[in-house]
């Protein structure tokens, strides 16, 4: 969890480096966004031990803001509640292509919060609401806003949802208790860091080549007003992310952009460098259950072999000792649709034959491929749930559109 800073990291890095009043002790670091020193159990002793206190004059809390300034105005309260309620695919909400639609009666405590993409005739809606964790509040939730769905004349599907919500929409929603159709083709990729052991033979190797590369890896410590880095550390993760754009290739679908200082007050930024230069990136932000999923994590062109499994390799230990609960790596594709509740007929079976074809011309299921060498679990599917004969050919070809990246 302490940094490893080389003797070229930056000396706005260095100078955040103090020792303790004893001067016997190691040098310890101010304490990096969202780390708390009321965090429950093993992490408590942790933190003390590695981090000093903030002082009182100090800006940065021990809770999370409430709201951010780091977002646009009126998600500014967003990411205190993804925080507490949100899963890994509500952070995406905050980009500006997401839209927010709120229950008439949501408040802090009692949230009813929901993330869409809106395409001509149609919403998606992305991820569980953030509400209370009930199946009567999320079938509240589910039937106000399928009402205002109506009301604007769009054809609502939910996407990326839970087995739970999943459920309550099969059960039904709304006045006459519709019974919502279900499908799958999507996996959230999650490793719980304290059972990880990260033995196998492909991540050990990669590890010598880092190793021998002399790659060195720290969190970055991002103070307010700004929280950004020096304009030296900036500017290198800056142009990596755009050699890093250069050299994809093929049409790019994904749910989330890389904004790398989207919402910087809340997340926490992890860098690896190479012969004093930043050559990897990696964001965390936090969701709910005192865990975090990994928003972005790519290595830039210059990058030395083993890059990309070093520098997760290090995020992975930071959170076992921290003690989190969990580390997502977001969804992936499945290579097939799996047909689940109340639902059949020839135009899903043609839905299903244009899904495989689109895994096949864009690569969508390789990234689980690359997640499975870190121990991920094939965690709990994630659903596409819409009304009776709501989605078909039209509905997949404009999601499709939506994820263009």
């Amino acid at each position: 969890m302490a940094a490893v800073l080389s003797p070229a990291a930056p000396a706005a890095m260095t100078s955040t480096l103090a020792m303790p009043n004893s001067g016997l002790a190691p040098a310890l670091l101010e304490l990096p966004p969202n780390i708390y020193f009321d965090t429950p159990g093993v992490a408590q002793q942790i933190l003390r031990a590695r981090y000093r206190e903030p002082e009182p004059s100090r800006s940065r809390s021990r809770t999370p803001p409430r709201r951010s300034t780091f977002v646009d105005a009126e998600k500014a309260d967003l990411p205190f509640l993804i925080a507490q309620f949100g899963s890994a695919s509500s952070t995406t909400w905050l980009e500006q292509r997401y839209k927010i639609w709120r229950g008439e009666q949501s408040t802090d405590e009692a949230p009813r919060i929901q993330g869409y993409l809106h395409h001509h005739d149609w919403l998606f809606a992305w991820g569980d609401p953030i509400c209370l964790e009930n199946a009567e509040e999320m079938k509240a939730t589910a039937s106000e806003m399928w009402a205002w769905a109506k009301k604007q004349k769009r054809h609502l599907v939910w996407c990326c949802i839970s087995d739970s919500f999943a459920q309550v929409l099969a059960d039904g929603v709304g006045p006459k208790g519709k019974k919502w159709s279900t499908l799958s083709c999507i996996r959230e990729d999650v490793l719980h860091p304290s059972q990880v052991k990260l033995t196998g033979k492909d991540i050990k190797q990669n590890l010598r080549r880092a190793q021998k590369a002399d790659l060195t890896i720290d969190e970055l410590v991002l103070d307010a007003p700004t929280f950004l880095p020096d304009e030296k550390t900036k500017k290198q993760i800056e142009e990596g992310i755009e050699g890093w754009r250069a050299n994809r290739h093929g049409r790019q679908i994904a749910s989330a952009s890389l904004l790398p200082w989207l919402d910087a007050s809340s997340r926490r930024y992890f860098v690896a460098r190479a012969h004093g230069e930043i050559v990897a990136l990696c964001i965390l932000t936090p969701i709910h259950h005192d865990s975090y999923q990994i928003k972005n994590s790519i290595h830039f062109p210059n990058s030395p072999r083993g890059t990309s499994e070093a520098l997760l390799t290090h995020v992975i230990k930071t959170m076992k000792e921290e003690g989190r609960n969990a580390l997502s790596f977001g969804a992936s594709a499945t290579e097939v649709l799996y047909l689940e509740h109340n639902i059949g007929g020839w135009s899903i079976k043609l839905l299903a034959k244009g899904y495989k074809e689109i895994v096949k011309r864009t690569g969508l299921a390789k990234r689980g491929q690359f997640r499975s060498k870190f121990d991920t679990e094939q965690g709990e599917l994630l659903h596409v749930s819409f009304p009776p004969h709501g989605m078909g050919w039209a509905g997949l070809v404009g999601l499709m559109s939506v994820l263009r990246a």
